[in-house]
């Protein structure tokens, strides 16, 4: 385990994980804050007991022990009273000390740093409060320094030893240097927070950009695909109205089934490409082997199914926790794929489902023996609505929802095929 590591254990916990990026910062910086205060209360204890004065020690210790309550409290996520006790405390005692300090120390430091903590740790959403403490620490600062009013009367022996030159250098020195840790501390969260900010504000606009540019090839693309077959549609029943033959009628619903069937498919596929966008990932526990021959079982009315024999080249108990849903869509995609551009002129038509898991991941391989796909054509299959020619069968969608359906399941997918000889991908997703 690193240093980095143990700290983020001893502040927020071992195996917490806090989604939101700002909320973790915010944490982190509360047990830091926490930490660097228990470390300057050590610090003080040990100087005053090296120098015999006792007056304070108490208050250290008292400090140290807020500290510890308020990094357990960070941990249970309790994090709006960690913010009370800490900077309660935290003014409480530099009014104590101020007040007994002479002002060479640089005691009073510490109540602008007070201030600063609060607008961090409470952030813009409890501004009010943040703006509470600050003016606290204020009124504290005009108390001790203005009014001179002390809560912790020294003896005269204590004050000379407080007011003497080497204990007011070295004081001023931690002071100095932990306020200074401090300061930096919090502007590097607030540098962060806005940092990761920007980034993500860049990174939704690249996002949206990209949709919008989707949306109006899916709006020019899904409308011709729509529009063609409602046309033919249309032109079959303008066919089967001003014939009389039975058999010309019949061949006129035969195909107006076809076209049907066309727009079922391709609005399946527009669901298929919402849902990917719309929904989180949803692990649970899926039989591979059960997956595969459902998905297998449902497109066995597909044209050319019978002539092709289906090989599964995995254990049929290999069970896996992944997205049930979203590998459904893949293998129903890239099976139906590999039915549709079977090569008939082969005698023996195969389509194989290879698949392993090593380590986290699962490994999967579909491969046919189809009429393969052309070189040039290669890089493009996953763009949307993309199509190798004209008598290219489908909406150009389906590789397009695989290969998106896969990022959003953190996997990848690479495709290899010869024409003539057939086509295989590989997809890889942790499970």
């Amino acid at each position: 385990m690193t240093l980095s590591e143990l700290i983020r254990t001893i502040l927020i916990g071992k195996d917490k994980y806090i989604s939101v990026k700002s909320a973790y910062k915010s944490a982190m910086l509360r047990g830091q804050l926490a930490l660097i205060a228990f470390v300057i209360g050590l610090a003080y204890a040990f100087i005053d007991w090296y120098n015999g004065i006792n007056g304070f020690i108490s208050y250290y210790f008292g400090l140290m022990i807020i500290c510890v309550i308020a990094i357990i409290l960070n941990r249970k996520e309790k994090y709006r009273t960690a913010n009370f006790l800490l900077l309660s405390a935290a003014n409480f005692l530099i009014y104590v000390f101020s007040a007994n300090d002479t002002y060479r120390a640089g005691t009073y430091i510490y109540f602008i740093i007070s201030g600063l903590m609060a607008l961090a740790l409470f952030g813009y959403k409890h501004r009010y409060l943040a703006i509470l403490f600050c003016f606290l620490s204020l009124a504290l600062f005009i108390l001790s320094y203005v009014y001179q009013i002390k809560i912790l009367i020294l003896t005269p022996e204590q004050q000379k030893m407080v007011y003497a030159e080497d204990y007011v250098r070295t004081t001023f020195i931690i002071n100095f240097i932990m306020g200074l840790t401090v300061c930096v501390l919090i502007f590097f969260f607030l540098l962060n927070i806005n940092h990761h900010s920007e980034k993500e504000i860049l990174m939704k606009n690249e996002l949206l950009s990209k949709t919008n540019q989707e949306l109006d090839r899916f709006v020019y693309s899904a409308s011709h695909d729509l529009k063609a077959p409602l046309s033919s549609m249309l032109g079959l029943i303008e066919i089967a109205q001003r014939t009389d033959d039975p058999n010309e009628v019949k061949a006129c619903l035969e195909m107006m089934k076809g076209r049907v069937k066309n727009l079922d498919e391709f609005i399946l596929e527009i669901i298929n490409y919402s849902r990917n966008s719309r929904l989180d990932l949803h692990k649970e526990p899926v039989d591979l082997f059960e997956l595969t021959k459902e998905v297998v079982d449902n497109l066995k009315y597909a044209e050319g199914f019978e002539q092709i024999y289906f090989k599964y080249n995995f254990p049929p108990d290999l069970k896996i926790k992944t997205d049930r849903g979203r590998l459904r869509v893949v293998l129903n995609n890239l099976i139906s794929n590999s039915l549709k551009y079977h090569d008939s002129s082969k005698d023996n038509q195969v389509v194989e489902v290879n698949a392993y898991q090593e380590s986290n991941f699962l490994k999967m391989m579909v491969k046919d023996n189809g009429i393969g796909i052309a070189a040039e054509h290669q890089t493009k299959i996953f763009e949307m609505f993309y199509r190798a020619s004209e008598k290219s069968k489908g909406s150009g969608l389906g590789l397009y929802i695989v290969q998106e359906t896969i990022h959003k399941m953190n996997g990848k997918i690479k495709v290899a095929s010869d024409v003539g000889v057939g086509t295989s991908f590989e997809i890889e997703v942790p499970v």
